[in-house]
């Protein structure tokens, strides 16, 4: 009979662990579906990423980027996605990306990616003191679109697209 309990609390203790493993599995339990996942971007964190963006281009003498949270903005989040799916981040498919939005009255697009990053400063410092994401920072751009996602471990991928209309 004891041994019968002691069973029974470790077979109870292993569903109640499998269904919090379940649990943090919120919408990327079909990785290969990525492109099907929200394309909700957190705009809290994003208009502080814009923000510090701008003045670092007030202090270069550049004009603000203006936030563009339509077709941008969706690949932008679309590419997070992506990168969440792959674990790892990249700039595959930016030909896709810059082509469909010069269809759609873009005359120049640039990307920035990131990830692992927990606030705007951080993010956009990282890339002011990098020279190859500083320069698109500081690209003759007039908008911006913004995808930021986070994984199941809660961990942010930053997607920043450019362009000039």
């Amino acid at each position: 009979m004891k041994t019968i309990r002691i069973l029974l609390v470790i077979l109870s203790l292993g569903f109640i662990s499998c269904e919090r493993i379940e649990q943090a599995q919120p919408e990327y339990a079909h990785l290969e579906d990525w492109q099907y996942w929200s394309i909700e971007t957190d705009w809290v964190l994003g208009d502080q990423v814009l923000f510090f963006i701008n003045e670092y281009r007030l202090q270069q003498g550049l004009p603000n980027l203006i936030k563009d949270p339509n077709l941008p903005s969706a690949l932008a989040a679309q590419h997070s996605n992506y990168m969440i799916s792959q674990g790892f981040i990249s700039h595959d498919g930016f030909s896709d990306r810059a082509k469909l939005l010069n269809n759609n009255g873009a005359v120049a697009v640039g990307e920035n990616v990131a990830f692992g990053y927990e606030d705007a400063y951080e993010v956009v410092t990282a890339w002011i003191n990098s020279p190859s994401h500083r320069d698109t920072l500081e690209g003759n751009y007039t908008h911006a679109g913004l995808g930021i996602r986070k994984d199941v471990f809660g961990t942010n991928y930053f997607t920043l697209i450019l362009i000039r209309k």
